[in-house]
């Protein structure tokens, strides 16, 4: 059964903020719990962000931006079997969301980029730990920074071109 946490979400920014606290406390050194706790993080921020892009013509532009880094990081998770099982990250908000106000969306996406940082750090001290770089640590590594930038608007790319038919963690 996978779950579309879109719909159970009452406050994207108090679910991210928690799994970056989470992440922040992790041992390095177990490096599955930290991926998994990068994929929470990661499908609240998708949540956040989306709710974020309601707000104004240039948060939308760079939610448009960073959901292909969004994807991109999904399919390094996913590959590497570090997807919490029943846990999907949310493609686009339910047809009731709210539209959010500025204010709340410029302190979801800094929310997003302390989560981005936190994530970098200790997905990058978690490879340190490691004998040698796992694949599975380094795209992240790079990613969650790119996201991060995304966000602060220090990166553009490329839009997103989903596969048909999406992956089933992408709902």
């Amino acid at each position: 059964m996978t779950i579309t946490v879109d719909r159970l979400v009452q406050d994207p920014c108090a679910w991210l903020s928690a799994a970056t606290h989470e992440l922040a406390d992790a041992p390095p050194a177990d490096t599955r719990a930290v991926l998994l706790t990068v994929w929470d993080g990661l499908a609240a921020a998708r949540l956040a962000g989306l709710h974020a892009a309601t707000a104004s013509p240039g948060w939308q532009a760079r939610q448009r931006c960073a959901e292909a880094v969004e994807f991109d990081l999904a399919v390094q998770l996913a590959r590497d079997c570090t997807v919490a099982p029943g846990l999907a990250v949310p493609a686009r908000l339910p047809g009731a969301a709210v539209d959010w106000t500025c204010d709340r969306a410029d302190a979801a996406v800094a929310v997003i980029i302390r989560f981005c940082r936190t994530a970098e750090r200790v997905l990058r001290r978690a490879g340190e730990l490691r004998p040698v770089w796992e694949d599975s640590l380094l795209g992240p590594v790079a990613l969650t920074r790119w996201l991060g930038d995304c966000w602060a608007g220090r990166h553009t790319c490329c839009p997103l071109r989903l596969p048909a038919p999406p992956p089933p963690w992408w709902r």
